[in-house]
């Protein structure tokens, strides 16, 4: 998909605000924030696919989400769950400055792999949390008939959640139109459904 990477800036920093990538000086995270190789190819898919509405799952501090957010330029529904309370109470202190007029901001206390289906519809929904085999394939079992646009996160560097992509690819090609493999700093996978 070249356009994706025609899209992509050199630096998210380019187009998004410093300050909401608070871990940016970090040594555990500053390879990764500041590669110019992660959060801009982010940017760049929702720039390609102009999202109106977004549920990510496995938010923790809203850095992907942020950058799917800076994307998109039709956005009214923005939605996160995340398993830790803090991490989804800091991620929604960090973004709702940063939402669109208009645009609604949900992030959510919860385990996607107690639910059985998704409360609503997305036109892309990313996938970030459970990285086991059975917890990533669950996660994609939840966007069938909800979602457009399947991002996977940490393709490449998370063998069980590639594993377990590649068989839900397969189990359910005759629902997929095409998928894409994104060689960012750790991967990422996207499944654009039929229909």
């Amino acid at each position: 998909m070249k356009e994706i990477y025609q899209l992509k800036p050199n630096s998210i920093f380019e187009v998004g605000a410093e300050e909401v990538f608070f871990e940016r000086d970090d040594k555990d995270h500053k390879d990764y924030i500041n590669s110019g190789n992660l959060y801009e190819y982010y940017y760049a898919i929702s720039k390609y696919y102009n999202p109106d509405t977004i549920l990510e799952i496995g938010t923790r501090n809203g850095y992907s989400l942020y950058s799917l957010m800076l994307g998109s330029t039709t956005l009214k529904k923005v939605v996160g769950y995340e398993l830790d309370g803090d991490l989804s109470s800091a991620t929604k202190e960090n973004l709702t400055p940063h939402l669109v007029m208009g645009a609604e901001l949900d992030i959510q206390s919860i385990d996607s792999q107690t639910i059985d289906s998704l409360d609503d519809s997305y036109r892309l929904v990313h996938i970030d949390g459970d990285k086991s085999y059975n917890g990533t394939y669950h996660d994609l079992e939840l966007t069938i008939g909800k979602a457009r646009v399947v991002v996977i996160g940490n393709f490449i560097s998370e063998k069980s959640a590639r594993e377990a992509t590649l068989r839900f690819t397969y189990d359910h090609r005759d629902l997929i139109k095409r998928t894409h493999l994104i060689e960012s700093y750790s991967g990422i996978y996207i499944i654009e459904y039929r229909g």
